[in-house]
C-alpha cells in the first residue's frame, strides 16, 4: 500500500519521526529529499536518501518531518498548503501550537559553507 501510494502523483504522502526511516528502508525514497529525528539522519541517507537537518521537508508528494514533535508542525504545514493560511492559522490557534522554523524545499539558490 506504502509503494502504491508513493507512485500516485494524486497522493501526498507525509511521515514523521521513524516512519521517514521505514519508507527508506523500504526502498521508497532513494533519491528523494526527507528528514527523521536528527539520532538517525545517518542511517536514512545510507539508504540513499537525501537526509535533510530540518524540522519539516517539503519534497513535492512526500512531506516529512523530524522528531515526533514536529508531526504538529507538518500537520499544520499540509493544511496550510492544501487549504490556505487562514485556515492553518485557527487550526494552530485551536491546537495552542506555534510552529517553528522553516520548511525546507528544494529551491533557491544553495547557501555557500561556512
Amino acid at each position: 500500500m506504502l509503494k502504491a501510494a508513493m507512485e500516485n502523483p494524486e497522493v501526498t504522502v507525509g511521515a514523521v519521526c521513524g516512519g521517514s526511516l521505514v519508507l527508506a528502508m523500504a526502498g521508497l525514497l532513494e533519491g528523494r529529499h526527507a528528514t527523521t529525528h536528527h539520532v538517525g539522519l545517518d542511517m536514512l541517507d545510507a539508504t540513499g536518501v537525501h537526509a535533510v537537518n530540518a524540522r519539516v521537508v517539503d519534497d513535492g508528494d512526500l512531506v516529512t518531518g523530524a522528531g515526533v514533535t514536529s508531526g504538529l508542525d507538518l500537520g499544520l504545514y499540509l493544511l496550510e498548503r492544501e487549504v490556505g493560511p487562514r485556515i492553518a492559522h485557527a487550526v494552530e490557534g485551536l491546537f495552542a501550537h506555534e510552529r517553528r522554523g522553516t520548511v525546507w524545499r528544494n529551491r533557491g539558490p544553495v547557501p555557500a559553507r561556512l
